[in-house]
């Protein structure tokens, strides 16, 4: 029985199939850009031509072009990568098919093989909420020559059709397609295949289109919705992963897992120890996920937020591989605090050690309710508002919270146009000792710094909040506070880390 009987296509339906138009994004790591074949367009240009009399319009998008084509093939790119840029590239160029070949990376560099099949499907999950018109192939991965890497990849292709099957029988039009053909002798060099190898990829794509427009579900047009803005994340406090007193660098993923690199200096000064995966997604996405210390050990927790305010604990007892995480449940209903997931911030306010729970207005108001160890705990004790925001300049976007001084209290800093900051020193708070007016501690003058990109945390140990700019690729320059301007200034540490993953995703 041939593969298109067996998929239920008519004898010959391979052959006779044909789409007013097909714009087709070949979407991968460097085995879709096309390392390793003669001319450096891998399965494409052999595709196209194979499809040339199957589509009235055919086009290749993407935001990368080879060789006049256009695609989506990012040499060394792992899964988690593309799902942080997949929702802006559909976007830009509404394909209504996408070839998804991804997870070779994954493979090779042992990245977390277990979850990487739910990396996966989280990847198609993303694709098809996009642009639920759209269909998606997704494909086996081809071997590689190494025996150790080779065990990975094969664990994984066995979970492949299980995830597309889930979504199939969700009523997405998701195809699997067997890269089964290409063999070892097809490779070039360890991961990539030859002329040969892509031959074969792109015969089997063009199967896997041929079901899928028999099966009617090639619409000539799926709009994909805009792509969700990319927020800077502000809630989360001391991210110390290992309670060493020092901020380490997260990247919380678009499902919520968590990945660590901890801090042992930073770049040029003792360096980092990647910890891998510290958290899986717990059914809630990043926007959702704050890290703050909620029971005092020096450790950040990981936070769930509800839509009304309510919080989800998993107390830190170390992480996935390194003592786990204990559930706390829910340590607060968010019941008459007026608050929604973006209002919300924690801080150490009253210097106990634990964060404590504020709710931010748009005019820089804040509302603190002190943490005594949360519902069921202690509970929480409401200071009211501790902060008024009135001549501050604060917004609820420029407003950043961080122990400036070292007394273990949370100061109240709102950051500039141009990265400059002024810093409120907490004395208590309004009603409860005030704050002081510091005035500018840092002109932000030479730091490329806008305010998006702004963070502080204590990098070096000392008790005293550091002034950072996160870029875009999530490398991070450090100035140390020796006191701010005025007060003993900012050392330039330069360029600490190199970037684990987009800025918008790190967490420190």
């Amino acid at each position: 029985m041939t593969e298109a009987h067996a998929a239920g296509l008519p004898a010959g339906g391979e052959q006779s199939w044909k789409v007013p138009r097909l714009a087709v994004m070949p979407l991968g790591d460097s085995i879709t850009l096309g390392a390793g074949s003669s001319t450096g367009d891998g399965y494409r240009v052999g595709l196209r031509d194979q499809l040339r009399s199957h589509a009235d319009d055919l086009l290749f998008v993407g935001s990368l072009r080879t060789n006049g084509e256009n695609h989506e093939g990012h040499s060394g790119w792992q899964i988690g990568g593309l799902s942080d840029n997949i929702e802006g590239w559909l976007a830009t160029t509404n394909p209504n098919a996408v070839l998804l070949n991804i997870g070779t990376n994954d493979m090779a560099r042992n990245n977390d093989v277990e979850e990487a099949p739910r990396r996966l499907g989280y990847l198609i999950d993303q694709i098809t909420s996009a642009s639920p018109d759209v269909t998606v192939l997704v494909s086996s991965l081809v071997p590689t020559r190494d025996p150790e890497g080779q065990k990975r990849v094969e664990q994984f292709n066995k979970e492949v059709p299980k995830v597309v099957a889930a979504r199939r029988s969700q009523g997405a039009h998701v195809e699997f397609v067997d890269m089964g053909d290409v063999t070892a002798e097809d490779l070039k060099d360890r991961l990539h295949p030859n002329d040969a190898g892509y031959v074969k990829m792109a015969n089997a794509f063009q199967r896997g289109l041929a079901r899928a427009a028999t099966s009617g579900w090639i619409r000539e047009h799926a709009e994909a919705k805009p792509a969700p803005p990319r927020t800077v994340p502000l809630g989360d406090y001391r991210v110390d992963i290992n309670g060493d007193g020092k901020a380490d660098y997260l990247v919380v993923e678009g499902d919520g897992s968590v990945r660590a690199v901890v801090n042992n200096g930073g770049d040029g000064h003792g360096g980092w120890t990647n910890y891998g995966r510290i958290a899986s997604g717990r059914g809630v996405g990043a926007a959702r996920v704050r890290l703050a210390d909620i029971d005092g050990d020096g450790k950040a927790d990981y936070l769930m937020l509800g839509e009304n305010g309510s919080v989800r604990a998993f107390v830190n007892n170390g992480g996935d591989g390194r003592g786990g995480w204990k559930d706390y449940g829910q340590i607060a209903t968010g019941s008459g605090t007026g608050a929604t997931p973006e209002k919300i911030r924690f801080a150490d306010i009253n210097g106990d050690g634990k964060a404590d729970y504020l709710v931010v207005g748009e005019k820089g108001s804040v509302r603190a309710f002190v943490n005594n160890g949360g519902d069921g705990r202690g509970g929480w004790k409401d200071y009211g508002t501790i902060a008024t925001g009135s001549g501050t300049g604060a917004t609820a976007n420029n407003l950043r919270f961080a122990d400036i001084n070292g007394d273990g209290k949370a100061d109240y800093l709102v950051v500039g146009e141009k990265g400059s900051v002024r810093a409120f020193v907490n004395n208590g708070g309004d009603g409860r000792g005030g704050w002081k007016d510091y005035g500018q501690i840092a002109t932000g003058s030479g730091t490329g710094a806008t305010p998006e990109k702004i963070r502080f945390a204590d990098i070096n140990g000392d008790g005293k909040a550091d002034y950072l700019v996160v870029e875009d690729n999530g490398s991070v320059r450090a100035f140390v506070n020796n006191g701010g301007d005025g007060r003993g200034g900012w050392k330039d540490y330069g360029r600490i880390a190199t970037g684990a993953g987009p800025g918008y995703r790190v967490r420190i």
